[in-house]
């Protein structure tokens, strides 16, 4: 039938076997060329008339394929070429454009032929039913013809100017495939037949879809088993069911397909029915809120009435305003006056302390000279000094030999006392045992003999107990070092907390003082800088936009207060700071910040590039929240800045430690550890503020040591700053009275330890008193012992040991007498170097002392020129403070008196606006009008009189905010969600628009749906009537081809269980004959039956060419040569049709001429060895 408008499955199923040639199996046949016995036939026949048996017009009627009348032309096949295709090595085959027989044994190729026109016409290698893929297809050669890996496929269709792009291919079109098992191209080529230049054929395309469009312009359907019936298609249609049959029918006259297009438009219908449902189902809600937004216009205009009355308030406070400016100007010019009377005094007093400066110089710089006079003096007596030092050393030189002798004597001494020692003892202790054996010969040496041993276990036991003691006093000294690094760590933790008292206290002080400023919050230095920063504003000193603090543009984002003190913390201070945007800005704010009595750490500044608000990433994931999402950022150059300074995109803030860890850490299979976001830097983690980084792939945490807790200033006001203060302050004290106390412990600890250590230390100085006292005792006993006489005992050795002792001392002591005077002999000129460097000594310490007293002169003297200089220095800094104040009272005049014309004119513009919206009050949309939007002459705004105020701007504000409150009150009273009557009246207006074009999209659906509906009625009638004329034609058509044979017959459609069936009556002229079973009849007559069925759904077709492969496999010789006859007949009649025949039967009884074309397959070489295909 018609053209097909979608693409074909096995075109789809094609492309995919393109991409498996890749294997090395094929087909076996044999080497054979074909050849031709007939020539080529002249193109002139009539056409036979078709004859319609409904009036109904056909479908294809308007196609420009190959009219009626017309020798066939576009899209008939005119050559087919095939080069290691199957079992052809390379053939051509010139086909006839009416009817063409290809004739020939079995195994000779013909079906190859075929294989070759679907093959390369799009079809798939499955739908041969000769492969399962390409690549099977590839002949297999023998010999040295054994190696092919790829075949090529042409066939060329005749063109013309109804055809397909004629323009681009001319009269012929040539496609070609390339099938390959290995690498190369693998697919399709467009080829034109105008030469180039070069004689060779012009490649237009080679994509699939170009190949496509060309069938379907030409209407050639080789998926079509009624345009090109292979073997097998035949085989199972005439062995086919009924079911089969009928199904054969639908899909070759296409009426399938237009049934599954149909049902996919009532699909459409059903999608459109459930979109207007959903449509009506949102009515109801839209037509609620267009008559709640109507409502609230309605009451929205009563609140006019009440705007009314805040312009008229509005107006007052404007001229209370030009007032209060009247009484700042006033204050100002006087504040001048007073300014100038005190320069003039200062300047008095600066000059008087001039005088006495230089006074004061003249006196320096002659104690000055005297200064140096005598340090030439002391550099004289110092250089005399040394020489005589020399001229000691060198007289001193010879006795140093002599000293070192008389240090050995010494020692000596000492060895030989020690042994005199001993061997009185050993005497002793003789005598001892004498008094022991004959008892006590006199009283008085027996109480000496006990004494001395009381004695000597008296030093014994001291000495003892002063090991003891040594210890004990160490332990003592150790405790008092130890203790008093701890006094001096309390004692420090006491000032640090008594200093953030005072400067909570200071805080709290400024901020109740700051009447009503909330910036005072951030620093106490911010309202004064902040005012001075306003005024040089308005005198114009700045050449960029001064922000500041920066604490006063930033709040904490909706339902992000949890992390509002982390936030805070995590910013490192710095609220108080202001930013400018140039190096002039930046000086002339230091100026100010010094004028403000500024220190170092109060509202520095930050000096930014003005750009757009930087992008930056939001929070990584659920759960974990960064500075920059938390905080609610009014301006885009604090923004900026906060990003690059403080890195607040970076930081990241957590609930706590352990979902800090879950959500961020992650660690690799080596244990390195990393933040999972490379964005975030540093984790802040609540409830202390502590935080975490990664360096080096190891985490490192930090406390927040801070005793005063997190504590939070952004988006607070005042009273809660003050009450926050005030708790911090509560904090401090209680910190301040804790480490007081500590400090008060820490001290009793050291004092009593270092009271131990005396202790200690004095009891170890009585102990070695007593010991010294012990053995002069001792030495004086035995002295008295052994000048007493003892009893009658030999203690002549014992006494003779003592006497040698003696005399070795006596000897060594005689020599340290001698040597000592040796040493200490009178030396002349050593004794005169002496006194004179004694002389020069003392004149040293003479003039040391003059230049002490100088310099303490000069220094009383500097003292009294530095006092005077720092009195004249604060003269003029006095005198240049008020020149200054008087500058800034001159320009603060000057601000005012601007200030003043610029409130009169506000107040004037104001006063005319405010009677101008009066005038348009009576209309029934009042909108505001802005003073952009109202246009007033100079004239008219000088003419404006002040309106006479009894209150000050205060009260005028007070009442605005109070009706203002009134307004909103309303407003919730009223349920107006809007504020801005041009914003609802917008929002009623869109509304409204919504609610209309939801009824429009309705009644537009329905439309479409009925109109579809129609349609879809009208196209499915069109389908039955189509269906029943086609049904019609191929059973008037199937009835003449069994009449050719003698036979009548006709087809019944069960179109209700889609079954088609066939009634045959062998002899037309008896009835008898008929039959209901087709298997009744002989296999030759059901043959040609099916055959006739066949050629009579075919000549409903209308495509350029058909191919049939052996149809008469089942025929009798007699029904074969009436089916032959009655094909070719009904083919030459058929002019614009081309029909090619394949059958390995007998053609005896047909004959060639110019409209028929016989060709003869060459045999197959049987002994070679036949290859088969593998199904």
């Amino acid at each position: 039938m018609g053209r097909k408008g979608s693409k074909r499955k096995s075109r789809e199923e094609n492309d995919e076997e393109d991409e498996q040639v890749k294997s090395d199996q094929g087909d076996d046949a044999n080497n054979n060329d074909s050849y031709i016995v007939d020539g080529e036939a002249e193109k002139s026949s009539p056409a036979r008339s078709r004859h319609p048996l409904s009036p109904m017009k056909s479908p294809i009627a308007e196609r420009h394929i190959n009219p009626s009348g017309k020798p066939a032309e576009a899209g008939i096949i005119k050559k087919i070429q095939v080069e290691n295709f199957m079992c052809h090595r390379k053939l051509t085959v010139d086909l006839c454009r009416n009817v063409n027989f290809i004739h020939g044994q079995n195994g000779s190729g013909k079906s190859a032929i075929l294989a070759a026109i679907q093959i390369c016409l799009g079809a798939g290698a499955r739908r041969t039913n000769r492969a399962k893929n390409l690549k099977d297809l590839i002949r297999k050669g023998y010999g040295n013809d054994a190696t092919c890996t790829t075949a090529k496929v042409r066939v060329t269709l005749l063109n013309d100017k109804d055809g397909f792009e004629y323009d681009k291919y001319g009269d012929e079109i040539i496609v070609e495939r390339t099938i390959t098992s290995g690498s190369g191209y693998n697919g399709y080529k467009l080829l034109s037949s105008k030469e180039k230049g070069d004689g060779k054929e012009v490649e237009i395309s080679r994509s699939k879809k170009d190949l496509d469009n060309m069938l379907d312009c030409l209407n050639v359907q080789v998926e079509n088993p009624v345009a090109v019936l292979d073997q097998e298609d035949a085989k199972k249609f005439l062995m086919g069911k009924a079911e089969d049959k009928y199904a054969f029918f639908m899909r070759a006259t296409e009426l399938e397909r237009l049934d599954r297009s149909y049902a996919s438009i009532k699909d459409n219908i059903t999608d459109l029915e459930e979109k207007n449902h959903r449509i009506r189902s949102s009515l109801s809600a839209s037509g609620e809120n267009v008559k709640r937004l109507e409502r609230e216009w309605v009451e929205f205009q009563e609140l006019n009435k009440l705007k009314e009355k805040i312009a008229e308030y509005r107006v007052q406070f404007a001229w209370a305003l030009v007032a209060q400016t009247e009484g700042k100007v006033t204050g100002a010019e006087q504040a001048v006056r007073e300014l100038e009377g005190k320069i003039e005094k200062r300047q008095q007093d600066l000059t008087e302390s001039t005088g006495g400066l230089e006074v004061i110089a003249a006196k320096e710089s002659q104690l000055k000279e005297e200064l140096d006079q005598l340090a030439l003096e002391a550099e004289e007596a110092t250089r005399t000094k040394q020489e005589l030092e020399s001229q000691i050393r060198q007289h001193l030189a010879p006795m140093r030999l002599q000293k070192e002798q008389l240090s050995s004597v010494k020692r000596e001494v000492v060895t030989a006392e020690r042994r005199l020692a001993s061997a009185r003892k050993y005497l002793q202790e003789f005598r001892d045992q004498i008094v022991q054996k004959y008892g006590s010969a006199q009283s008085e040496e027996a109480r000496r003999t006990a004494r001395l041993q009381e004695a000597e276990v008296e030093l014994a036991n001291h000495k003892s107990s002063l090991v003891e003691r040594k210890r004990q006093l160490q332990v003592y000294h150790n405790e008092y070092e130890e203790m008093e690094p701890h006094l001096k760590q309390a004692t420090k933790d006491l000032n640090a907390a008594k200093n953030q008292l005072l400067t909570v206290m200071k805080r709290v002080s400024d901020l109740k003082a700051s009447e009503g400023s909330s910036i005072a919050i951030f620093g106490q230095k911010c309202v004064a800088v902040l005012q001075k920063v306003e005024q040089a504003e308005a005198a114009g000193r700045f050449r960029g936009p001064v922000i500041g603090p920066i604490g006063a543009f930033l709040k904490i984002a909706p339902g992000k207060e949890d992390f509002a003190k982390i936030a805070e913390h995590a910013l490192g201070g710095g609220l108080d700071r202001f930013i400018v945007t140039n190096d002039h800005d930046r000086k002339e704010l230091q100026n100010i910040r010094s004028a403000a009595g500024c220190f170092s750490r109060d509202c520095n500044i930050f000096q930014m590039a003005q750009a757009r608000r930087y992008q930056v990433p939001s929070p990584p994931c659920e759960g974990i929240e960064t500075v920059a999402s938390t905080l609610s950022v009014s301006d885009e150059l604090v923004f900026n800045c906060l990003v690059d300074n403080s890195r607040i995109d970076q930081l990241a803030l957590a609930k706590s430690k352990d979902e800090s860890e879950e959500l961020l850490l992650v660690q690799d299979n080596n244990g390195r550890e990393s933040i999972r976001w490379d964005t975030l830097q540093r984790v802040y983690f609540l409830p202390h503020g502590d935080t975490w980084q990664v360096r080096g792939g190891y985490r490192t945490m930090t406390s927040n040591d801070s005793k005063k807790g997190l504590r939070q200033t952004i988006g607070i006001d005042r009273t809660a700053a003050i009450n926050e203060a005030t708790r911090e302050k509560d904090a401090l004290q209680k910190e301040v009275d804790e480490s007081t106390l500590k400090e008060r412990r820490v001290k009793e600890q050291v004092q009593t330890a270092q009271r131990k250590w005396n202790e200690e230390n004095h009891a170890l100085s009585k102990i070695t008193k007593r010991i010294q006292t012990l053995e002069r005792e001792i030495d004086d006993l035995k002295t008295e012992m052994e000048s007493a006489q003892l009893p009658s005992e030999d203690t002549s050795e014992l006494e003779e040991d003592v006497a040698n002792a003696e005399e070795a001392v006596a000897l060594l002591r005689a020599r340290h007498v001698e040597l000592d005077r040796v040493v200490n002999q009178e030396n002349p000129e050593l004794d005169a170097a002496r006194r004179q460097h004694e002389e020069v000594t003392a004149r040293n310490v003479k003039v040391a002392e003059d230049i002490s007293r100088k310099e303490k002169a000069m220094l009383d003297v500097s003292r009294e020129r530095n006092s005077e200089q720092q009195a004249a220095r604060k003269r003029r800094d006095k005198l240049a403070m008020l020149e200054d104040g008087l500058q800034k009272a001159s320009n603060l005049l000057s601000e005012e008196r601007e200030k003043l014309g610029e409130a009169v004119s506000k107040a004037r513009l104001l006063t005319l606006k405010t009677r101008r919206e009066q005038q348009l009050s009576s209309e029934e949309e009042n909108e505001e009008i802005s003073s952009n939007d109202v246009a007033f002459t100079q004239e008219e705004l000088e003419a404006v009189e002040p309106i006479p105020v009894t209150k000050d701007a205060v009260h005028y504000k007070t009442k605005v905010e109070k009706a203002m409150k009134q307004v909103e009150r309303e407003r919730a009273k009223r349920k107006i969600s809007e504020a801005d009557g041009i914003v609802l009246l917008e929002k009623f207006k869109r509304a409204k628009a919504d609610l209309d074009a939801k009824l429009s999209q309705i009644d537009s659906i329905e439309a479409n749906q009925e109109n579809l509906l129609a349609d879809l009625k009208t196209r499915k009638d069109r389908w039955y009537s189509f269906r029943k004329h086609i049904a019609e034609m191929t059973s008037n058509t199937f009835d003449e081809m069994l009449n050719k044979k003698g036979s009548s017959g006709d087809i019944i459609f069960d179109n209700q269980n889609k079954t088609l069936n066939l009634v045959v009556q062998k002899d037309n002229q008896n009835a008898s004959t008929q039959t209901n079973d087709v298997k009744a009849l002989s296999g030759g007559e059901r043959s040609f039956t099916t055959l006739s069925l066949l050629l009579a759904l075919g000549e409903n077709l209308e495509t350029p060419f058909r191919v049939m492969d052996e149809f008469d496999v089942f025929l009798d010789a007699k029904s074969r040569i009436i089916a032959l006859q009655t094909m070719v007949s009904l083919a030459k009649a058929m002019v614009n049709r081309q029909f090619i025949f394949i059958t390995p039967q007998d053609l005896s009884c047909l004959k060639p001429d110019n409209m028929l074309r016989i060709i003869l397959m060459k045999p197959p070489e049987r002994g070679s060895g036949q290859q088969v295909i593998d199904f």
